[in-house]
């Protein structure tokens, strides 16, 4: 039976039930859905709950002539729900942890194809900087080669210019002197 139907039994609201049970500690199972499903036994037991409380019995003082039987009957059923609860709550906690494994994955992935990336781009830029430094020393000893080159044409025109006009000097000196005679 649902909550509705034995509070029309007993004569009292559906929120007086839910009350009682909570109140009382009655050992109500409850259906896949979380809404309590009361046993024969629970039903007698709510009755006897409104006649001390029509007696004039305050709730907290009601004395619950719980059976053996009653418990036992109940408890299972209690310890059912509460275990399918757990069970609901494991099976999200599960799927939390998938979820957030399957993102880390996601996470591990990029990062790792970033890193080929990069490590890509370091040896394409360590690649151009030797090509640059290869065509700055061969332009340096293409220099060099020149400045030598420069540098041995000079003395060998002059020791050329010695050698084909040793006497080019002499006339020189001596032409002045005859062309001051004239």
């Amino acid at each position: 039976m649902n909550t509705n139907e034995v509070a029309k039994e007993i004569g009292v609201s559906s929120k007086t039930i839910q009350r009682w049970v909570k109140q009382l500690n009655i050992p109500v199972a409850r259906n896949e859905l979380g809404h309590y499903e009361f046993h024969e036994d629970i039903v007698q037991l709510l009755k006897e709950v409104k006649h001390q409380m029509s007696e004039g019995v305050i709730l907290q003082d009601i004395q619950l002539p719980i059976h053996k039987e009653t418990v036992r009957q109940s408890a299972p059923a209690a310890e059912a729900d509460v275990s399918i609860q757990r069970i609901e709550a494991l099976e999200k906690q599960v799927k939390a942890l998938i979820q957030q494994q399957l993102h880390v994955t996601d996470v591990e992935d990029r990062l790792q194809e970033l890193e080929q990336k990069l490590a890509k781009k370091a040896d394409e830029g360590v690649s151009y900087q030797l090509l640059q430094h290869r065509r700055e020393i061969e332009d340096l000893s293409t220099k060099f080669d020149r400045l030598a080159a420069a540098l041995k044409q000079p003395s060998q025109v002059e020791e050329k210019k010695e050698i084909a006009h040793p006497d080019i000097k002499k006339k020189r000196v001596l032409f002045p002197l005859f062309h001051s005679f004239r």
